[in-house]
């Protein structure tokens, strides 16, 4: 009678996921020498799922025969893409709100918040995001200066780029360890360390937050990247692990409209950055970049019918300004602030379903204020203005 080992199999319990800021897109910021001004200090994200996959395309041979079998197909392009799902926190998501909208400002020091915004105040030929603050504690207004030495660096040459004050993040490196370090690597047998599955140039496309009175806040990060690798490597080094805070719930999160606080009964919003998803290059089954398109920022508010106040809003075409408020702890040192400085409610007339209170769906969309910039802890960061920004205070550090 023959002895029989225990069978180890993955579990999602086990999974870790970790992202690194990249400055030259779908390259590892390691494989980039003499990087200055920037470093990139990967950061463990907590999560609740994630379905980030590589979805190969097949092509199917037409050609004919006697037998009226297929008998040949090709491999085609690549498609890194999928959801990281979470409840709302203050601390390393904040990285990935960042990669979601764009620029961040601020120390978050003595109270104050960093600032998330979809500007550069300081102008193209400065940086003012992650990367500084991963350095010090202090931004500095330089270009971001490289060496190019790797061995495709995506067209990139030694010297400077200057960064465009509207765009995204360049992207992020996204490490997913499935199994921690439990299953076989490719070759069948144990790895050395542990089985991770690498993404790079991995951009957001999406990020929605969800938050009613009764539940945890959720959010979601959907993710298109450029290539998949699987690696038998240690967790990366010099990982940060930001002091992870207890998660928002609904009764956190206080909302006004136009500087009135309201009672809101659920709130969604989406944030959609329209990245293009098939730009491929002849030569090269991955994806060649990621550019985004127009951003479009939509949501609903549901309340209790109780006036017409905002239903005349809607009919009237008149826009309001909506800021969500999360307060973990009820003293303004672990919050989130998203603010939309300029809605406008769609939708359709609240009805009565049955004997129950009568809800009214809001749905609206976020539009440019050129004004903005006084809604924030700090007006000289946006004086050209925003559509949306989030503000974070938190005791801790971010870095």
């Amino acid at each position: 009678m023959s002895c029989s080992c225990k069978k180890v199999v993955a579990t999602g319990a086990r999974t870790t996921v970790i992202m690194q800021e990249e400055r030259c897109f779908g390259i590892l910021n390691s494989e980039v020498a003499d990087l200055t001004a920037y470093k990139g200090q990967p950061k463990k994200i907590e999560i609740t799922s994630e379905s980030i996959i590589n979805e190969i395309s097949t092509f199917n041979s037409a050609a004919l025969n006697p037998e009226r079998a297929r008998r040949r197909r090709q491999q085609g392009t690549s498609a890194i893409g999928g959801d990281i799902n979470a409840e709302l926190t203050n601390n390393g998501q904040a990285w990935m709100i960042v990669q979601a909208i764009g620029q961040l400002k601020g120390v978050g020091t003595s109270g104050d918040p960093y600032t998330i915004l979809p500007v550069d105040s300081g102008g193209v030929a400065s940086d003012k995001t992650a990367g500084y603050l991963q350095n010090s504690d202090l931004y500095v207004s330089e270009e971001i200066t490289y060496n190019a030495s790797c061995s495709d660096c995506l067209g990139y040459e030694d010297g400077f780029y200057e960064v465009d004050p509207y765009a995204m993040e360049p992207g992020f490196t996204l490490f997913v360890s499935r199994d921690g370090g439990t299953i076989g690597g490719l070759d069948g047998n144990q790895p050395t360390n542990e089985v991770w599955f690498k993404y790079l140039g991995a951009k957001v496309n999406t990020w929605s937050v969800t938050a009613s009175p009764t539940e945890i806040a959720t959010t979601t990060f959907s993710v298109l990247g450029r290539e998949e690798a699987v690696v038998d490597i240690a967790e990366p080094t010099s990982i940060s692990r930001p002091a992870i805070n207890d998660p928002f719930s609904g009764f956190n999160g206080n909302i006004t409209i136009d500087g009135q606080e309201e009672c809101v009964l659920s709130f969604d919003m989406t944030v959609n950055n329209n990245l293009s998803a098939d730009q491929f290059c002849m030569g090269d089954k991955n994806r060649n970049s990621l550019p985004e398109g127009q951003r479009e920022v939509e949501g609903t508010i549901t309340m209790e019918l109780s006036d017409l106040l905002f239903y005349n809003k809607y009919i009237e075409g008149t826009s309001a300004q909506l800021i969500v408020d999360f307060d973990l702890l009820g003293d303004n040192t672990e919050t989130m602030k998203i603010i939309l400085p300029k809605i406008e409610f769609n939708g359709t007339t609240p009805t009565a379903g049955g004997p129950e209170v009568i809800p009214m769906e809001l749905p609206y969309a976020a539009f440019w204020d050129d004004s903005a910039g006084s809604l924030l802890t700090t007006p000289s960061y946006a004086p050209n203005g925003f559509d949306v920004a989030v503000e974070i205070i938190t005791a801790g550090t971010l870095v």
